[in-house]
């Protein structure tokens, strides 16, 4: 998924960026889905760090979560960037894997991130 520089662009503008970028990508979600996640994204003001990117695919997850089809979709990516990340600071992303896990899986509702 492109995550291009957005942090000199208005708000509409920057939503309706990323929005484009998430659809591209997955092309089963509609605009205005791709938008609400959008609108939960910060700036990216320099270079993308694997926090933007395993926020935007937590938001994505979040927005679509009454759609389990798109939302394994997206956690297939989701785990694919935590496999390939060394950063120190995703403790957070990884243990939300077993509360998607658990959501997929019908045993819990979609977890909230700041729950962890």
């Amino acid at each position: 998924m492109n995550f291009e520089y957005n942090g000199n662009l208005l708000e509409e503008d920057r939503i309706n960026l990323v929005a484009n970028e998430i659809v591209n990508k997955y092309s089963q979600i509609s605009f205005e889905k791709a938008k609400e996640a959008a609108m939960l994204e910060g700036k990216i003001s320099d270079y993308k760090t694997a926090n933007d990117e395993l926020n935007r695919l937590y938001n994505i997850m979040l927005v679509n979560s009454d759609n389990k089809e798109i939302v394994a979709i997206v956690y297939k990516d989701f785990l694919e960037v935590l496999k390939n990340t060394n950063i120190e600071d995703i403790n957070n992303y990884i243990n939300l894997v077993n509360g998607i896990n658990s959501y997929l899986q019908n045993y819990t509702e979609f977890p909230f991130l700041n729950d962890y």
